[in-house]
């Protein structure tokens, strides 16, 4: 297989995941000075961002 595909399709794959990183924080119900530091930690480093966001970040009910 073509690795500039697979390059490709690994960013399709995270950029998904930080854009539904990004809709569950501006969905929750924490306060939005957290809410822009989330969003920001997600942006910046989005690998890490998302492990911590789906490990601390607040639970639905």
């Amino acid at each position: 297989m073509n690795t500039n595909f697979m390059l490709v399709a690994a960013f399709m794959v995270l950029l998904l995941l930080v854009l539904s990183a990004i809709s569950s924080v501006a969905a929750s119900d924490i306060g939005r000075r957290a809410k822009v530091r989330w969003i920001v930690l997600v942006a910046l480093v989005p690998l890490l961002g998302l492990g911590i966001w789906w490990l601390r970040g607040p639970k639905r009910s």
